[in-house]
């Protein structure tokens, strides 16, 4: 990966493994670090930015850098009581709702550069580097996408020793216990990271 020579940056952050990583990586190159939460009513969102707070709020104590969380809101038009085991993952043009709010955002903010943990591992329609590098273009915007083209568990292996994990949340139904955020452990997004940290198991 090459070197931003920023002093700016928004993240689009929402507490899950590469998005923490993402924010980690530009807060201990000295950047200050816009994190903005994107709501668009899916049903794990609460919960999901409940501990994103709290994962703020700890890393926060640690990096003078990182600027406060800022929530932004867009209009979902599916249907959310229809969504189903098989579409989880699915959700259309997912980056291109995030980054479109995030590129507004940063421009009156008057930040050049916005981030997003994106790996393009799934073949969807905006999860590719092409599709990025067009949209920069129509945006005037750097977006940055340092994880594309990684595993999940490359992603881990490499900040694993400098990122709170446990304190991450991947989850689509995650529940609260006892006042504790925990991941349901079955869905697509639980599976994943339990798979990728086996490979940082000795």
């Amino acid at each position: 990966m090459s070197r931003v020579n920023v002093h700016k940056i928004v993240v689009l952050f929402s507490g899950g493994v590469e998005s923490t990583c993402l924010l980690y990586m530009y807060l201990k190159k000295g950047l200050l670090v816009y994190p903005i939460y994107i709501k668009a009513g899916y049903p794990w969102e609460d919960l999901e930015l409940e501990n994103a707070k709290g994962l703020w709020l700890y890393t926060k104590k640690r990096y003078r850098n990182l600027m406060p969380i800022r929530v932004l809101h867009t209009i979902n038009p599916e249907k959310l009581s229809k969504r189903s085991h098989e579409r989880d993952l699915f959700i259309p043009l997912r980056n291109l709702s995030l980054l479109s709010l995030a590129g507004s955002y940063a421009m009156l903010k008057g930040i050049k550069h916005v981030a997003i943990g994106s790996l393009g591992i799934y073949p969807f329609p905006d999860n590719n580097a092409e599709y990025m590098n067009r949209l920069q273009s129509l945006m005037g915007l750097q977006l940055l996408t340092p994880f594309m083209g990684m595993e999940k568990y490359e992603v881990l292996k490499r900040f694993s020793e400098e990122v709170p994990l446990e304190r991450t949340l991947s989850c689509i139904r995650p529940k609260k216990l006892m006042g504790k955020i925990v991941p349901c452990g079955r869905c697509e997004k639980c599976k994943e990271k339990r798979e990728a940290i086996r490979y940082l198991s000795p």
